[in-house]
């Protein structure tokens, strides 16, 4: 196996030779009046309550439960979640069912920010709060365990919100050991164990 090839089954990448159809993105011809009023009210820090009725707030309500619904038709238990995070060929097949069922990824991110009091928090953490009720955890608390040698993946993980525990090509490149182990085609089956001490029981 190439390198190249290896790397991105180590990133979460999909195979070689997929085809994504993306739509194209719709042209912006101008901007609604009520939004530049309440960037102007925000610089000036106005109170933003005039602006939001109660028709907006159900609207985000309605859009939150068909993210849920979305959701659960990809997981149906907490222990179908950690067990799809508990590999890399797990994660990157959940990553698949996430994207073919539309999940609003950005949107869940920015919810889970503001119930965490704009804490970092684990997207594996949030869907079992979200999903089944679950305590919403910070990724600091997540953190309680022998990390070597993927000090460096776990340093980087606990900066980024909502994103779960991966590899990235710089993060391998920068530590010599994950270097190494990428070289002698062990990091897989290193970091796939890890995933499943991670991710394969509730903290």
């Amino acid at each position: 196996m190439q390198d190249d090839e290896y790397l991105n089954i180590l990133t979460y990448g999909k195979p070689q030779g997929t085809i994504e159809l993306k739509p194209y993105p719709k042209e912006i011809i101008d901007v609604d009046p009520k939004i530049l009023a309440q960037m102007k009210a925000k610089l000036k820090g106005e109170d933003l309550n005039a602006f939001y009725d109660v028709s907006d707030r159900v609207i985000d309500e309605l859009t939150l439960q068909r993210e849920k619904k979305k959701l659960l038709k990809v997981f149906g238990s907490n222990e179908q979640i950690l067990e799809a995070y508990s590999s890399v060929k797990g994660i990157s097949t959940i990553e698949q069912e996430l994207e073919f069922e539309e999940v609003d990824k950005e949107l869940l991110s920015k919810f889970s920010w503001t119930l965490s009091r704009e804490t970092n928090v684990d997207e594996v953490d949030f869907y079992n709060h979200f999903l089944f009720g679950g305590e919403l955890k910070t990724k600091e608390k997540r953190v309680d365990l022998a990390v070597a040698p993927f000090e460096t993946v776990v340093k980087d993980y606990l900066l980024r919100h909502f994103e779960v525990l991966k590899l990235t090509k710089e993060v391998i490149y920068s530590n010599s050991k994950l270097t190494e182990l990428f070289k002698q085609k062990e990091l897989l089956g290193r970091f796939d164990e890890f995933l499943a001490k991670f991710y394969g029981k509730l903290v």
